[in-house]
């Protein structure tokens, strides 16, 4: 933002404006806290962007101060077992950037919170406290640096270089934020907030209210044509929290059903249809058995709602029908869990619910810049897949496989990377760079082992064939991934204009190429070869094939100059 104009991260133009509104926003918190600019845009960034209480991260960046150990902002969150440290900085000057001092005590942080008594020692008996509260080991640990600040290639090079070393443990994530980027994720949370705004719903008859440690709702009949009103006035915006959308009326299909029903016999629908679930921030009752609800999402009904609407457009009498609604006003935490426990009619899998995820809704907005579809929502029929689309259950399976704490699931235990291990996948900060780099791998290294399969005299040689199997994506993925590492690539410098030209996928597909053929080379050396019966795939799902892997390949980068293998953030200048 140097001057009166700059371009974001996603590419796109941004004046002054922006930053000045993201200003009066962090000082509307400090003015309200009664603390610094520097100290509120750590509490304004947890409360617009981590969905954290604006009083709890307000409280949470009073630590700030004398012998904070680099903590402007220490925040706990239970409920998911994450440590959150911010530091903060907002600059007087739109081309001045945060000094590398900033990082640096932010990363002096990490020793201090795994090992709090050095708060008490200097006096910090508060921060102690907070810490020793919990046992620190059984939580993650998220580090970031939150800037209103002109990016810094410095601070974003010491940032690539502690997330791929892992020097800090492997339960330690690091992410930072400039005003670039600030403004890109402010945007997602603004305009595309998954939900419609505020409208009224009106149901038939009494309506029963319930509280919970959940929060509350509202149950009771709706009219099928108050639905067809707010299908017709929002259409997709309706059903933006739900895990997919209106997926057709196929002949003999559920949907069909719905239809049938409504038209032929509206009396009897409420005792037939399961119903359908809104989440909302808030409702409120106007008059008799109206409410008006606010940013408001079905999470559960998309298929209803829209077999209701073709309904009544065919027979306005199938309006008469009655729908079970549950109108639930739930802590934000619980979302993910709503829409994965209500969705059973049709089998909804977890990689769909996390669809909704603010991160992922993120990486939807950076890669439709560029021309890439990222993790649609299933709507209609099956798509035919395309370079260009990337469904979040192979992007997933292909971001674990550049990881050692992930490889092994990623090669055997795809259903699980979406529960336990979907945070060190999808950590907070992750950049579309490293997910576009994962995807652009995966797509060489498959041509190169679908080559190299058909070379192969695979139909005498099952222990090849097993290499080259399906296990050999994942696994060329993590050696190429391992080389690059090792090349003297600045990856902080990638951007996605730059990765979507084809001198960049050429200069992938070098990388690809020798990645398999080090893979096929070193696994042939690794696995039992004694018993032609012996199961090789089960050989290639095991962490001692995994560590002599690494071994190996450790000794062959001793040779990775004489390859001349490209520089990545060379390509494409």
């Amino acid at each position: 933002m140097a001057g009166t104009t700059s371009v974001s991260a996603s590419g796109k133009s941004i004046s002054a404006d922006p930053r000045k509104e993201m200003l009066a926003a962090i000082d509307a918190v400090a003015k309200r806290g009664g603390i610094t600019r520097d100290r509120a845009i750590t509490a304004w960034y947890a409360a617009t962007l981590l969905g954290i209480d604006e009083d709890d991260a307000i409280d949470a960046a009073s630590v700030d101060g004398p012998e904070d150990g680099g903590c402007d902002f220490i925040y706990i969150d239970h409920d998911q077992e994450v440590v959150y440290v911010l530091q903060g900085y907002v600059s007087d000057r739109t081309d001045r950037s945060a000094g590398i001092k900033k990082w640096n005590a932010l990363v002096a942080a990490v020793a201090n919170v795994k090992d709090p008594v050095s708060f008490r020692h200097g006096g910090r008996h508060d921060i102690y406290e907070t810490l020793t509260e919990i046992d620190v080991s059984d939580y993650s640990l998220v580090f970031g640096l939150v800037t209103l600040a002109a990016k810094s290639d410095q601070i974003s090079r010491q940032r690539e270089t502690a997330t791929r070393s892992k020097a800090y443990g492997s339960d330690a994530a690091f992410f930072y934020e400039y005003q670039e980027s600030l403004y890109d994720k402010f945007l997602v949370v603004r305009a595309a907030d998954r939900n419609v705004l505020r409208d009224t719903l009106s149901f038939v008859g009494a309506v029963a209210e319930v509280k919970g440690e959940f929060g509350q709702a509202i149950v009771g009949a709706v009219p099928a044509s108050e639905l067809y009103r707010l299908h017709e006035k929002y259409k997709n915006q309706l059903f933006e929290g739900n895990v997919r959308l209106f997926i057709g009326e196929r002949k003999g299909g559920i949907n069909e059903k719905i239809v049938e029903t409504a038209q032929a016999r509206p009396g009897d629908f409420w005792a037939l249809n399961n119903g359908i679930t809104i989440v909302a921030d808030s409702f409120d009752r106007l008059r008799g058995s109206s409410y008006e609800i606010s940013r408001f999402s079905i999470v559960n009904g998309c298929q209803t709602t829209a077999s209701l609407s073709r309904a009544i457009e065919r027979a306005p009498a199938a309006g008469k029908a009655q729908v079970l609604v549950r109108v639930v006003g739930a802590k934000k935490a619980l979302l993910t869990d709503i829409v994965r426990y209500n969705n059973t009619q049709n089998p909804v899998k977890l990689s769909a619910v996390r669809l909704l995820d603010p991160i992922q809704e993120g990486l939807r907005n950076a890669f439709s810049v560029v021309g890439y579809l990222y993790a649609p929502k299933q709507e209609g029929a099956k798509t035919v897949k395309s370079p260009n689309r990337i469904e979040l259950d192979r992007i997933t399976q292909y971001l674990a496989a550049m990881s050692d704490d992930t490889i092994l699931e990623a090669v055997a235990k795809k259903v699980e990377l979406f529960d336990r291990s979907y945070k060190s996948i999808f950590p907070r900060g992750l950049k579309a760079e490293r997910v576009m780099l994962a995807w652009l791998l995966a797509q060489e290294v498959e041509i190169e082992r679908a080559s190299l399969l058909e070379a192969a005299d695979v139909t005498s040689d099952a222990v090849m064939k097993a290499i080259l199997g399906i296990h050999g994506t994942p696994w060329g993925i993590y050696v190429a991934n391992t080389i690059i590492d090792r090349s003297g690539s600045d990856l902080s410098k990638l951007t996605l204009n730059k990765m979507v030209s084809p001198d960049f996928r050429f200069a992938i597909a070098k990388y690809a190429k020798r990645a398999m053929e080090l893979y096929s080379e070193i696994a042939v050396n690794i696995v039992d070869t004694s018993d032609a019966s012996s199961s090789t795939r089960n050989e290639l799902r095991t962490k001692p094939f995994l560590d002599k892997l690494k071994r190996t390949l450790s000794l062959r980068m001793a040779k990775i100059s004489s390859w001349k293998l490209p520089k990545l953030h060379s390509v494409s200048n």
